[in-house]
């Protein structure tokens, strides 16, 4: 059995590209070896040579970049490949913008010596990037050569990525070192895709800063008077998994295909021919677009580097103190607006939303505190990738959350909860890198269809850099399952504003508008390095809350010169912990008092008896079964599971009690003698 390592097409694409039994050199292809050893991948296989050859998929760019920072390679080609299917001209269009912008941004990311550096050799022509502009097969291939004469040619699974490279997926590389047949063969395949199947992707000085580029400047575009034909895929064709970017590539191209159809020629006998007039006419077409249309938005952070990306441009990480100043007194001055505005118990709701915010602004560091949790068998559930703020309309969620964003970035952004989807959901985790992925207004059927599975799900996603997911919810009563709460940041209020007094909201909200306006981030980025100074690769914060929350809490007591307030503290983890179940406990707290107690099941329709070590409790169904309590709230380690059934939930007396904080106990009847 043949296997498509080298190739990966289908025996249907095969056949036709081979017609009547000729042999042209493509397809699947078969290599005969012969197995010497094995070893465990270590860098040093790139080692000791001048020259490296790349063939691989797009999303290793990052790696790609790294790695001609890292070698002096003195000559350096590598040819960006796709892992979906370029069907026709515009799949090719903006498979090239996400490119071009990707590479452009990956050179960004390194130190302002090394960009230059790696800069330097691109525009001496010693480094080379292509992308492919047809169908080609998904190889993946490096060859190395050194100016002593020395070959190596490596092919396999693996994609040149960090990932990949780590050694934690079952990837397997082959090499041929100074096999001259094997040489000639693959550089003769290296050079036929790059003559014939790409183009060489521009990064001009004047433009390298600029990661988004428009369709008119894609490589395709670049020659207007040459001829385009394009090999259309055949039906038999299967598609390989690659979510990351295949559907970053496909939602930008959900926004701009329409657009561009109209001066697309149809693909006629399995070809698609594009002539002068037809690029002429796709540079007419003026694509009006926003940032949420094409959504390319993302977050990185590079701890080691101490450098950051936000959507392709440079994010700053330094500060000034009056700015910093600023940011803090205004923040202040938000959280004080809840005194005296709302009704309820406000002095918890700042310190709720405090925590909240604790959690926000660490958020881009919680896929790292998540994998080295998983690594070294910590409790992963301590590092909570989900935080939902639910509870009373009225409450100020949508507000504090738009201001904390604005805080942290210099804008808010809310997906829309239309895309909140098991699918769409997985391509933001794995596009948006370290940016917070907010939804307003999710509803309960919403929810338990396709968050409360992501939440649950605690395997890696395919990328290093993932973001945390906000959840707003407005609905009462709310109901979460106890797997959920233990795995995600649980923010409950009933404390809001008073929904009659129309002239007080507005009043707030324009004073929290001109607020917004004065944020300058620099807070944001004072916090983002003192997080980095106190992490460190190889270990886990003891808890990162009170990290988190402390150093918020030190830079706006600095910046202020003076106390926090007394919500402005830091929250330990476990201070956290004791509070999520408050909601719960009090609802159950309610159904076992001691009114609704009963010697027996049978003396009333819905209450609850003591038997032994046991509480039962007993209520009447609707006619679809439903109960009036929702029990899938109460923590799963207090209700003995085999027992309850039939209308009757069964407890453990116990670790009831423990959790209401109080010995249940019969009503007390005080009988008098005359």
């Amino acid at each position: 059995m043949a296997v498509d390592g080298l190739f990966g097409k289908s025996d249907e694409m095969h056949e036709a590209q081979t017609g009547l039994g000729l042999d042209d050199g493509s397809g699947l292809r078969v290599v005969s070896a012969k197995f010497l050893n094995e070893q465990k991948f270590n860098w040093d296989l790139f080692d000791g040579y001048d020259s490296l050859r790349v063939l691989t998929y797009s999303a290793s760019i990052r790696a790609i970049v790294r790695m001609l920072d890292k070698y002096s390679f003195t000559k350096f080609e590598c040819v960006f490949g796709y892992e979906g299917i370029l069907r026709d001209i515009k799949d090719i269009l903006v498979f090239q913008k996400v490119v071009v912008g990707d590479t452009r941004a990956a050179i960004m990311e390194l130190k302002d010596e090394r960009h230059i550096y790696v800069l330097g050799k691109v525009n001496a022509g010693k480094a080379r990037f292509y992308v492919v502009k047809k169908y080609i097969a998904h190889a993946k291939l490096y060859l190395l050569s050194s100016t002593d004469g020395r070959t190596r040619v490596i092919i396999g699974s693996a994609n040149l990525s960090e990932r990949a490279f780590s050694g934690n997926q079952p990837e397997t590389l082959v090499k041929f070192d100074n096999d001259e047949v094997a040489w000639l063969h693959y550089n003769r395949m290296f050079d036929d895709i790059r003559d014939a199947a790409s183009d060489e992707i521009p990064l001009p000085k004047d433009r390298i800063f600029k990661a988004e580029i428009e369709i008119s400047e894609t490589p395709v575009m670049a020659d207007p008077s040459s001829i385009l034909v394009i090999d259309a895929p055949s039906p038999g064709e299967v598609e390989l998994s690659a979510p990351v970017q295949v559907m970053r590539i496909e939602k930008v191209l959900t926004t701009l295909g329409p657009r561009l159809s109209a001066a697309i020629p149809p693909i006629l006998r399995g070809k698609q021919r594009i002539t002068p007039e037809i690029k002429r006419e796709i540079g007419r077409i003026r694509l009006v677009k926003s940032a949420e249309e094409v959504d390319s938005r993302y977050f990185s952070l590079d701890r080691t580097n101490r450098t950051a990306l936000l959507s392709g441009e440079r994010f700053p990480l330094e500060w000034r103190d009056e700015s910093v100043r600023m940011d803090a007194t205004l923040l202040l001055d938000y959280f004080k607006n809840y005194e005296g505005a709302f009704e309820g118990n406000v002095a918890r709701l700042q310190q709720d939303y405090f925590t909240l915010m604790a959690w926000l602004y660490f958020s881009p560091f919680i896929c790292d505190m998540r994998s080295l949790a998983l690594v070294q068998d910590s409790d992963v559930i301590r590092y909570p990738s989900f935080a939902i703020i639910f509870g009373k309309s009225n409450c100020g969620k949508t507000s504090l959350v738009d201001t904390l964003m604005t805080s942290m970035f210099g804008f808010s952004h809310t997906v829309d909860k239309r895309s909140f989807t098991t699918s769409q959901l997985r391509g933001l985790q794995q596009g948006y890198k370290r940016f917070p992925v907010v939804f307003d207004d999710i509803g309960r059927n919403a929810f338990r269809s396709h968050g409360r599975d992501m939440i649950k799900d605690e395997m890696m996603p395919p990328v290093t850099e993932y973001p945390g997911f906000m959840l707003s919810m407005n609905a009462e009563p709310q109901s979460f399952p106890d797997e959920v709460v233990k795995r995600s940041m649980m923010i409950y209020t009933t404390t809001a504003l008073p929904p009659h007094n129309e002239e007080l909201r507005q009043r707030l909200q324009g004073r929290i508008q001109e607020m917004r306006r004065g944020l300058t981030g620099h807070l944001y980025r004072r916090y983002l390095t003192a997080i980095m100074d106190r992490l460190y690769d190889e270990r886990l914060p003891k808890d990162w809350l009170a990290l988190s929350s402390g150093v918020l809490s030190s830079i706006i007591s600095d910046a202020t010169g003076g106390s926090s307030p007394h919500w402005c503290q830091a929250v330990t983890w476990l201070d956290y912990a004791e509070k999520r179940y408050d909601r719960v406990k009090a609802r159950l707290d309610s159904l076992l008092r001691e009114s609704t107690h009963s010697k027996s099941e049978g003396d009333i329709p819905s209450g609850w008896m003591i038997e032994g070590n046991k509480i039962i409790v007993w209520e009447p169904r609707d006619a679809f079964g439903r109960s009036g309590f929702d029990w899938d709230d109460v923590p799963s380690t207090l209700i003995d599971a085999e027992a309850s059934g039939g209308g009757r939930t069964v407890l453990h007396r116990a670790s009831s009690e423990k959790f209401l904080g109080r010995r249940l106990s019969p009503l007390r009847r005080w009988w008098r003698f005359w």
